[in-house]
């Protein structure tokens, strides 16, 4: 099996045409497990699995963005995590603190999640920082060079929780064209399946 290659059910999943249109509309497309549930359970569940990211030996969650930065709506969890033992974290003489680190992007609408490219992310004691948001060009595959210890711990985590990692190849397909999807962080018209997956709105 090649690193591109998904589960066959996952892919169809993904690409199926109705749960996309679900999926558009912020609907669960999944009906196993927590997300044949609700949006409760489902956000129950993403708790569950950032709980045990954040205790793999490697890594510890830096920040988990589950309230829809701050205003709008996210179909995902945005996860960073960075080195438990600190060196990928410092604090600059203007009071910012910057960490290195890369995020697991969990879906609320389905059992999936993509990984993206290292990133910095910066805060500041009154309030202050600035993050990436998730975009399709930073969708990675792992293991990331120089962080292979902590990728094979976050699979085996989400293996355990049953959430299959997606990659570039499949999330920069098209998109079923004439799909509506309220978005900022595509171009629409035509949306890619990362769109529709994994997108926010304010």
């Amino acid at each position: 099996m090649r690193k591109d290659d998904h589960p066959a059910d996952v892919e169809a999943l993904l690409l199926d045409p109705n749960s996309q249109i679900r999926a558009s509309q912020d609907e669960s497309a999944c009906g196993e497990g927590a997300w044949a549930g609700g949006a409760e359970a489902v956000e129950g569940h993403l708790h569950r699995v950032v709980a045990a990211l954040n205790r793999v030996p490697a890594l510890v969650v830096e920040h988990a963005e589950f309230e829809h930065y701050g205003s709008g709506y996210a179909s995902f969890v945005d996860v960073l995590l960075t080195r438990r033992d600190g060196s990928a974290r410092r604090v600059d003489a203007d009071g910012y603190t910057t960490t290195e680190g890369f995020s697991v992007v969990l879906c609320r609408l389905a059992r999936i999640a993509c990984i993206l490219s290292p990133a910095e992310r910066s805060h500041h004691p009154d309030g202050r920082g600035y993050y990436s948001l998730p975009w399709l060009d930073a969708v990675t595959e792992i293991p990331i060079p120089g962080w292979e210890k902590g990728c094979e711990q976050i699979s085996q985590v989400l293996e355990r929780y049953r959430i299959t990692l997606v990659g570039p190849h499949i999330l920069s397909r098209p998109a079923l064209p004439h799909l509506k999807i309220d978005t900022n962080l595509g171009d629409g018209p035509h949306y890619s399946i990362f769109d529709v997956w994994f997108h926010w709105m304010d």
